[in-house]
């Protein structure tokens, strides 16, 4: 701890525009730490407010919770030499502090050395000490590398990976399983004679004409051959006077479990081929990106809040959300059981390594769930494009600025517990220029600005 002596004799210079002491005062007694007050038999010079000098910088350190290292000489000196009114005004400034037992009296010069050292050990020791435990009791952040759900003290720079949600060819894979499960089924054509049933009341069931072009025209894509029977559906047949429940529970088929289950083969292979073509374009728009995944790490022994984190990205390396191909319309609406959303495709899902973004933030503005551009009623009246963008926008949570050639990415955290990550909202996009990235964190339960560099790696 390194520390700078102070007095009036040398740490103060000729000033006009106040009284004295005051002067004194502002130059340097206010921003000392701690003061040491020796007395002897001499008081000092009055001031307007107290009987001298020394007693008003003494008030003003202890009003201000400041430590003073006071003491009273007792060594003796001829009687001849004492100002017995200056002597009297010392022992009542004494006596005014007894009681409070904030200082020492000495006989020598070497008792005095030897208490003075022991007293400025313990408080330093003691400050130290409150130091070390406030440090030990406190939030310690870093920025960590996402790989593989794990946390990583770099960041990996791979391509963007959306297999978590869908894959092309194992989708493909799905479909031509499908085709061949259905040619299995070789079905004869419908058999009135054959229906047990009031006629009037059941219809064959035939598989729609467009239906058959769309899956025809994927056979001829995939080179698989299509028997003339590949949609013969046998007995099976719809009874027209039924009412399907409104929860779905009914059925208004009647026919084998083999006719059944081709009906719903060929119906899910419509579904998939559906599913296929608006995931390609999602797929080619964006695997060929590269990007990192990133998490703030709160590795200290309280939680922290209001966190504010700046990185440092060349402006060359930073591919910003709003400069993304946009996807075909309609591409978005319908690539499988669900509609898939933006928020689908970016954000950084929860591990059992750290939280999502989401789970952080401790008053929403606005429900987590983020729509299709274009899927709902609300969004028809919109350009297509804004929506997109504007979904953009919600999704990737960060605030941008340009600072010459260096692009500052901004990120606000609400809340962490100790011993917790939390996952940035989505990857932060890369162009093929690498470089580390400083990065700065100010937060409410830290004191200091924390700062440190982030290692960039290339996956293989």
């Amino acid at each position: 701890m390194k520390t700078h002596s102070r007095h009036w004799t040398k740490s103060s210079y000729p000033q006009s525009g106040g009284k004295p002491q005051e002067l004194l005062n502002n130059q340097f007694v206010k921003d000392c730490d701690a003061a040491i007050a020796l007395f002897w038999t001499r008081f000092g010079t009055p001031t307007d407010e107290y009987a001298s000098g020394s007693e008003e910088e003494i008030e003003i350190m202890l009003e201000s919770g400041k430590q003073v290292f006071m003491y009273f000489s007792d060594k003796s000196i001829p009687p001849t030499q004492i100002n017995s009114e200056q002597y009297a005004k010392v022992q009542s400034f004494k006596e005014k502090y007894r009681d409070r037992g904030i200082y020492s009296t000495y006989d020598t010069d070497d008792s005095f050395k030897e208490q003075f050292f022991t007293h400025l050990s313990q408080y330093f020791l003691s400050l130290q000490k409150i130091e070390e435990l406030a440090l030990q009791n406190s939030p310690s952040l870093i920025i960590k590398g996402i790989h593989d759900d794990q946390l990583d003290k770099v960041a990996h720079v791979r391509k963007f990976d959306l297999s978590n949600i869908q894959n092309s060819d194992a989708m493909m894979e799905q479909i031509k399983f499908i085709f061949g499960e259905i040619s299995k089924n070789s079905l004869g054509t419908y058999n009135r004679s054959e229906t047990p049933y009031a006629i009037s009341f059941y219809k064959p069931v035939e598989i729609d004409e467009n239906t058959k072009e769309f899956i025809i025209s994927m056979a001829k894509h995939l080179d698989i051959k299509i028997e003339d029977n590949f949609f013969n559906l046998g007995n099976l047949c719809r009874n027209t006077m039924s009412v399907p429940s409104i929860m779905g529970g009914g059925s208004t088929f009647d026919g084998s479990k083999v006719e059944l289950k081709k009906y719903n083969d060929i119906i899910k292979l419509e579904k998939q081929i559906r599913a296929l073509l608006g995931w390609l374009p999602i797929e080619r728009t964006f695997e060929k990106l590269t990007c990192i995944k990133l998490a703030l790490s709160n590795e200290g022994t309280t939680f922290d809040e209001d966190i504010d984190i700046e990185l440092e990205v060349k402006t060359e390396m930073l591919l910003r959300h709003d400069k993304f191909e946009i996807l075909p319309e309609g591409s978005l609406e319908y690539v499988g059981d669900d509609y898939i959303s933006l928020d689908d495709l970016f954000s950084i899902k929860a591990s059992a390594k750290y939280m999502d973004y989401e789970s952080s933030i401790q008053t929403p503005s606005a429900p987590s769930y983020v729509p299709t551009p274009n899927s709902g009623l609300f969004y028809n009246s919109r350009d297509y494009e804004e929506e997109y963008l504007d979904m953009l926008d919600t999704i990737f949570d960060y605030q941008f600025y340009e600072d010459n050639d260096v692009a500052i990415v901004k990120l606000h955290v609400d809340y962490i517990r100790q011993h917790t990550s939390v996952a940035f909202p989505t990857p932060i996009f890369l162009t093929g220029a690498l470089s580390d990235i400083p990065y700065r964190i100010k937060s409410k339960h830290n004191p200091s600005i924390v700062t440190g560099i982030l290692k960039l790696v290339a996956d293989s």
